[in-house]
């Protein structure tokens, strides 16, 4: 059985380590962080880590019974305002699976950083490895943030140039690099959606563009596994990272090569000739599923080389 890690706060000093989570307010509209209520040290092997992850309630427990570890759990309260990398994953010896919540209706929606072409992809890129996205803009353009979060960092670091890393609640964090100016502070609350710089081609770049990753405790995956950066939304509402995720390693494309992603979304790469009715008798659908799952209209065009979800 996959074991999960669930999230909770870390206690202030001087309380007890054994601890109820009491979760009934976790998906209310206003955002509440999961409080933690000291326990008699009598209670204490009454609640033991096996008691938290049990599975009793069966199908009830995902996703509605679900508790997610908040971030200062997953990074052990660590706090580096200067780096990116915060440690590194063991991922051959990663024992234990984290689901992280991305579409979370207690907080702001996913906001993508901006609404601009895609221009070099995650992977490979002649000699060096491309750690993110980057998606062209104007020097100016207003950058915002993809998630709720903290910042981490706001500097000006090497190749990177001016620099921000917003750590967000369910333990991803998100980088925007190559900006012409900042607007955020470290250890500032932002919502999704909120600016956090202005576009520009600072550090290493051949072009005004934004570099954009997306890394967990320190390592960075590919944007695209979460992201449709064609439609600008969010591929899946939640993320399992086991050592399965890791281990199809860093140059691996976001899907397998049939097309499934992680998620259990399939996806066609649009080739010459293709339309949307062809598409759909391929995959036994309709042209009004393909529209209502990709959010688009019939009329749209299909341009060679991208993807369209097909279930």
């Amino acid at each position: 059985m996959t074991a999960f890690l669930l999230l909770a706060v870390l206690p202030p000093p001087g309380f007890a380590q054994s601890f109820t989570i009491d979760t009934s307010a976790f998906l209310n509209e206003e955002r509440e962080y999961l409080r933690i209520q000291k326990m008699p040290e009598h209670d204490a092997e009454s609640t033991n880590e096996e008691e938290l992850l049990t599975e009793e309630d069966g199908d009830n427990f995902v996703p509605e019974d679900m508790i997610f570890v908040p971030s200062d759990v997953l990074y052990n309260n660590r706090w580096d305002t200067l780096y990116i990398r915060t440690g590194r994953i063991d991922a051959a010896g990663m024992s234990d699976s984290v689901l992280l919540l991305l579409n979370n209706p207690a907080e702001t929606p996913f906001a993508f950083p901006h609404k601009g072409k895609l221009i070099s992809k995650y992977g490979q890129r002649g000699s060096r490895f491309h750690a993110g996205m980057d998606i062209k803009l104007e020097t100016g353009d207003t950058v915002v943030s993809a998630f709720d979060g903290k910042v981490r960092i706001a500097r000006v670091m090497s190749g990177y140039g001016k620099m921000v890393v917003i750590r967000h609640h369910n333990g991803l964090e998100t980088v925007y690099s190559h900006l012409s100016k900042i607007l955020v502070n470290i250890n500032q609350e932002v919502k999704a959606g909120e600016p956090v710089g202005l576009g520009g081609r600072t550090g290493r770049a051949s072009t005004t563009h934004l570099h954009f990753e997306t890394r967990f405790r320190g390592e960075h995956f590919n944007p695209g596994k979460i992201i449709d950066f064609e439609n600008y939304t969010l591929r899946v509402d939640t993320l399992l990272i086991s050592k399965e995720f890791w281990s199809l390693g860093r140059s691996a494309s976001s899907l397998a090569n049939d097309g499934t992603a992680s998620s259990g979304s399939k996806y066609h790469t649009i080739r010459s000739g293709d339309t949307l009715s062809k598409i759909a008798r391929r995959y036994g659908t309709t042209v009004n599923q393909l529209c209502r799952i990709n959010g688009i209209k019939p009329t749209k065009v299909l341009r060679i080389g991208s993807r369209i979800r097909v279930a």
